[in-house]
């Protein structure tokens, strides 16, 4: 096993792997825009779209992240040369969409971003007239498709590699404890896709209202539901910030322990140290990002200014990597279609700071994602990251 701790190694540059083996038929994004074959010693524009200007501090050093760290990229970039210009969607979709306007009027040929589900729904309506794609920062499986493919790691992708990883390991009865309303809604909709796609029995299925009078009367029926139902794994999908360790320690107080169930989460369980040191929650298993990559490329962003990243800001990074390594394959066959559909969900997939990624012709992405395991205070890593799409879990 690793611990949850690296020492920094040389940062694996971001590459598009087998770029010649492009066989998805994926939607269109538009009609197409037409371009003339790529130079790659000439500045492509890209646009990309980040939340300064929301009126809440956080969006602002967020979207600062973001653009530190697509700066980055572009200075890393060989092959390619970049033309990145920012642009400002606040909160407001109305804003996000004149600036996208104002954006593919200045020659912008592909669009990265924008962060929030509202601002690039209204981004990708005015792209879609243009043809042009949209590399969205967000993970919401609801707005992809069409022009929008989204870079961040979605619920089903995380419930996949969960229920993969236990299912190998013989227990192909699984669960979903939720929260009732929406988030909760998306989350059992992940649990479900993800049983289907590893063969898993889904078993039991069973929610609870986001308050600690309603929790703890629900907790007990959930508890013998599980039991009943012969879970072996169960998928909780409430955050740390929330009712997760609640829920966790009352089914602990009915029974249902690390002794007789093994524990998912589907958000990350490292977010402190006092979740990793809760008793309800040790041995339980959730997914990450390579933890080794990742770790590299927050060194690099830290030495260059001076502060840790946001974990989103890795996305960024890898979104104009993605465009980087586009412009070289396509400049390298005398392509036309650099920024194509076909060419984004190139089932070979890409490496980046973040690890292997790939796009699906739905918009949503796949991702190789580590198995962590909560070990009194930390996380252990029990199963890495895959390198590549033909391997271990996917």
């Amino acid at each position: 096993m690793l611990k949850f701790r690296f020492t920094l190694s040389r940062l694996l540059r971001p590459v598009l792997l087998g770029i010649t083996a492009l066989t998805i038929a994926a939607c269109a994004g538009g009609p197409p825009r037409p371009t003339s074959a790529v130079d790659p010693t000439r500045p492509v524009i890209v646009a990309i779209m980040v939340p300064y200007a929301s009126g809440e501090a956080a969006n602002d050093q967020l979207a600062e992240n973001l653009v530190n760290a697509a700066n980055m990229a572009v200075r890393d970039l060989q092959g390619a040369v970049i033309d990145l210009r920012v642009y400002q969607t606040g909160a407001d979709p109305v804003q996000a969409a004149t600036e996208a306007e104002r954006a593919i009027a200045e020659g912008a040929q592909i669009i990265i971003g924008p962060l929030f589900s509202s601002a690039t729904s209204a981004v990708a309506a005015v792209a879609r007239l243009e043809g042009i794609n949209v590399l969205s920062f967000s993970n919401n499986a609801a707005i992809a498709g069409g022009n929008v493919y989204i870079m961040g790691v979605t619920f089903e992708d995380v419930a996949t590699r969960l229920y993969g990883y236990v299912v190998r390991n013989g227990m192909t009865n699984v669960g979903v404890v939720y929260p009732e309303g929406v988030e909760g809604e998306a989350g059992l909709a992940a649990a479900a896709n993800a049983a289907r796609n590893v063969g898993a029995n889904l078993t039991a299925i069973t929610s609870y209202p986001l308050n600690m009078e309603g929790l703890s009367v629900a907790a007990p029926e959930i508890a013998e539901t599980i039991k009943a139902s012969g879970v072996q794994a169960l998928l909780f999908t409430d955050t740390p910030t929330r009712g997760l360790p609640f829920i966790a320690a009352a089914l602990g107080s009915e029974d249902v322990t690390r002794e007789n169930t093994q524990f998912l989460g589907l958000t990350r369980w490292d977010s402190s140290t006092d979740l990793l040191l809760q008793p309800s929650l040790q041995d339980g298993l959730f997914a990450v990002p390579d933890p080794v990559l990742t770790a590299q490329f927050n060194e690099r962003y830290l030495n260059a200014y001076g502060s840790e990243p946001h974990n989103l800001a890795a996305i960024a990074y890898d979104a104009v990597a993605v465009v980087g390594a586009l412009i070289r394959s396509a400049a390298a066959e005398g392509a036309t279609d650099t920024f194509s559909a076909q060419r984004l969900t190139n089932p070979a997939g890409f490496i980046g700071v973040n690890g292997v990624f790939r796009f699906r012709a739905d918009g949503q992405n796949e991702r190789g994602l580590a198995i962590l395991k909560v070990d009194t205070g930390t996380a252990v890593v029990v199963d890495p990251a895959p390198r590549n799409f033909g391997g271990f879990g996917f």
